[in-house]
């Protein structure tokens, strides 16, 4: 077999793209025994090489059970292969996060250092395809669970696993016993001195210095070593007596961590999931394999809350409390106004006023203007579509002041709309006006939106208000030399007919001018005015 065909062969294993006849041949035995689909139902699954997971859940739980999903992170050969690694489930029950994790790590007796490289790697960077739901609560305690000793690590910086209400690792954890020879570790196991035995185990030392498993819980061992074992061979006397004589150890374990804190023992929605272990043992009987299974029964409190009743009882504390029945009515309380006007005209420079009253006599109102939309009036009375007006903005040509404020009760404001004459080098090219809302010949018009509310109300009044700019009617063009050169000598600026005829620029002269001629001829205009 090729380089290649191992690496491509290795690749598929790492990110689970190829499945597993053997895999699929454990789940479907499982489910099996489960009375799968009377009993039980399949709840997900992830297999990374070697490596696989599954859950099921009872059918009487199926109604509380949901946004299960899956994830993968392989620890072998540059971190790609899935030789060793972790494969988990995240599980929504009762809107609380439990997440299920797989694991294999290095070998060797030793390679502890690789070991706890292995958990953290994969308890930093598991990552499962889609956020949790957000029907699953966060709670305070969460902030305590982080496996780092960075205790301020910022929230977008924490490991997922770390936002889980309940973490249950398992699996071939490869940790040894040290400071003992195979000899001893025998006369050890047949004395059933399993309390001395741990004294050298690996993992507890590791544990108890913090190196790894941080947080986490194990039950009690009471159970041999479960590693290594000659197959097919019944009882203790079927310990690994080869060539190597590899020392036994407790290599697959089972360890969690719940919600629970020390000041927070008993289980509460501040501390939702309290966890108990009822038993924690191998299964000596299996020969199948070169390591025992362990398995470990939890039970479980996980506080949850009661939608209908607390829907009853949140309905019998705004009848009941005067207080809360107050907040709730100025949550939907909007104080009487009325505007001077719906229609507004201008014809000039000159503000016109709008007034706003609060005829509230017990509760200040507050108010914002925003323009909705802008047309053109056309020549033959008719109006365009109305263009909407980017985040509500009021368009250049009008000023309104103040656009927002409070009003007393029984009070009165006034709001100053004014029409603002503007020119701007990008209102023209080559001379021709470019932006349409600058055009002189027609009436522009706009419709203000006036959102009026209470202090502490979610709830809004509205009054429209119409606003037209009216355009006065262009004089006539002169009888000669239209296309003459303007000028600002002293003969221009003589008072009468023919000084405001020179003065005045068609439309279509302004094809005779650059963007900056123009800038320039509106301010002689503004200094001949």
């Amino acid at each position: 077999m090729g380089a290649g065909v191992l690496a491509m062969a290795a690749a598929k294993e790492s990110v689970g793209l190829e499945g597993s006849t053997n895999g699929q041949w454990w789940i479907d035995s499982i489910g099996k025994t489960l009375d799968e689909g009377i009993s039980f139902h399949r709840v997900g699954s992830r297999q990374l090489a070697g490596l696989l997971i599954a859950a099921w859940a009872r059918n009487d739980l199926k109604p509380h059970v949901g946004d299960v999903d899956a994830a993968a992170v392989p620890c072998g050969f540059g971190r790609a292969i899935g030789n060793k690694g972790g494969v988990g489930l995240r599980i929504r029950v009762f809107d609380r996060r439990i997440c299920f994790v797989n694991n294999h790590f290095a070998a060797h007796q030793e390679n502890v250092s690789r070991r706890n490289a292995d958990f953290d790697h994969i308890y930093r960077t598991m990552t499962f395809n889609k956020p949790h739901g957000s029907t699953a609560s966060a709670t305070s305690v969460q902030l305590h669970k982080a496996v780092s000793a960075n205790e301020n690590q910022a929230d977008e910086d924490r490991p997922e696993l770390a936002e889980a209400d309940m973490v249950v690792f398992l699996g071939d954890f490869n940790y040894r016993l040290d400071g003992i020879t195979y000899d001893e570790a025998r006369d050890m196991v047949s004395q059933r001195s399993f309390d001395w035995l741990r004294e050298r185990d690996q993992l507890r030392a590791e544990m108890e210095a913090g190196n790894v498993f941080q947080g986490m819980r194990e039950g009690r061992i009471k159970f041999p070593p479960t590693y290594k074992f000659q197959r097919h061979q019944m009882g203790l006397s079927g310990y690994d007596s080869g060539e190597k004589k590899r020392i036994p150890a407790w290599c697959d374990r089972i360890l969690y961590r719940d919600s629970r804190s020390v000041s927070m023992p008993e289980c509460s929605l501040e501390c939702p999931v309290v966890a108990a272990i009822t038993a924690y043992e191998a299964c000596m009987d299996v020969t199948d394999s070169d390591h025992k299974p362990v398995r470990c029964t939890f039970s479980v409190d996980i506080a949850r809350v009661d939608e209908l009743i607390r829907r009853q009882e949140y309905g019998k504390i705004v009848e009941s409390n005067k207080r809360v029945h107050s907040l709730l009515r100025e949550l939907h309380f909007v104080p009487d106004t009325i505007v001077s006007t719906n229609n507004i005209i201008l014809e000039n420079q000159e503000d016109v006023i709008l007034r706003i009253t609060n005829n509230c006599e017990t509760s200040k109102a507050a108010f914002e203007i925003l323009c909705e939309g802008q047309s053109i009036r056309k020549q033959d009375g008719t109006k365009s579509e109305p263009v909407i007006r980017a985040s509500f903005g009021f368009p250049l040509w009008l000023e309104v002041q103040p656009s927002s404020g409070l009003i007393g009760p029984g009070d009165t404001t006034e709001v100053a709309v004014h029409h603002e004459d503007f020119f701007t080098q990008e209102e023209f090219v080559d001379g021709v006006q470019q932006s349409w809302w600058c055009e002189t010949t027609r009436d522009i018009e706009v419709v203000l939106s006036v959102n009026v509310t209470g202090v502490a109300s979610t709830e809004a009044a509205t009054h429209r208000i119409t606003v037209r700019h009216c355009c006065p009617a262009p004089p006539a063009p002169p009888s000669a030399n239209p296309r003459g050169p303007i000028t600002d000598s002293p003969s221009d600026a003589v008072p009468g007919p023919k000084s405001s005829q020179s003065n005045h620029l068609l439309r279509s002269d302004f094809a005779n001018f650059g963007s900056s001629e123009v800038r320039d001829l509106c301010g002689v205009r503004k200094r001949n005015l």
